[in-house]
């Protein structure tokens, strides 16, 4: 089994990481840290289950840009989108630490944002989990729509 996280919080990252490890200690887990790293990833690699953090920046960090160029409000929503156009099929789990997306009056909260995933890429996406680091019920919540993705039951949802 291989996951991809596809990630730019380094204390999210390593607590995404610990999950799988210990959730699924056979599995093979590879790492992006921007949206542009993440579909390479994907492009040239097959992957059983992403998780995918939803906003992203649009590329790695380097020794001249240090900030890995413009971070979208909407990278997870691009990232499928992507996955879409060149007919990727492969589960994803957005998971996040944010509740509302994007600046009025475009903005998203996770809710609205769940549905609008689910209309648009019903193919890929399996649900949201909302992360906090303080607080461990997301484990849970992501053990669960973890499974729910490799059973390929389409049926998860955003769950806070």
């Amino acid at each position: 089994m291989r996951f991809l996280i596809v990630e730019d919080d380094e204390n999210k990252r390593v607590q995404l990481d610990r999950f799988v490890r210990e959730t699924y200690p056979f599995a093979e887990l590879e790492e992006s840290r921007s949206l542009q790293s993440g579909l390479r990833q994907v492009r040239t690699k097959a992957f059983d289950l992403i998780l995918l953090d939803m906003t992203l920046p649009n590329y790695e960090a380097g020794p001249d840009e240090p900030g890995g160029g413009t971070t979208h409000s909407f990278g997870g929503r691009e990232f499928l989108k992507q996955m879409d156009r060149f007919n990727i099929r492969t589960p994803v789990v957005v998971v996040t630490q944010f509740e509302t997306f994007g600046k009025p009056p475009q903005s998203l909260n996770l809710v609205e944002l769940d549905a609008q995933l689910n209309r648009e890429h019903a193919v890929n996406y399996r649900g949201a989990v909302y992360y906090h680091a303080s607080i461990h019920g997301w484990r849970e919540r992501l053990r669960t729509a973890c499974e729910v993705a490799l059973d390929g039951d389409g049926s998860a949802g955003a769950e806070a």
